[in-house]
């Protein structure tokens, strides 16, 4: 398996999880968010892409991404908007 491949899954399966961890923690308060988790998979993110530049035209990973930047804009709205 070529490493390309495997930061395609590697990147996709940590983002499905985030993002499904971060729902259940936002919208049904179950479980804790994992804020390390999200660190180092917001740095492979970058460092991957630099390295391999056809990961963004990879759905199973824009997506996630474009997820998280919309539940981290619904998190700050609700927080310093709503005093939430």
């Amino acid at each position: 398996m070529n490493k390309e491949k495997l930061s395609f899954i590697i990147l996709s399966i940590l983002g499905v999880v985030i993002v499904v961890d971060t729902i259940l923690q936002q919208f049904f308060n179950i479980g804790t968010q994992q804020n390390n988790l999200v660190l180092g998979y917001c740095i492979a993110f970058i460092l991957l892409t630099i390295k391999f530049p056809n990961l963004l035209k990879r759905n199973l990973v824009i997506i996630p991404m474009y997820i998280m930047v919309i539940q981290m804009i619904y998190s700050l709205f609700i927080t310093y908007i709503f005093g939430v």
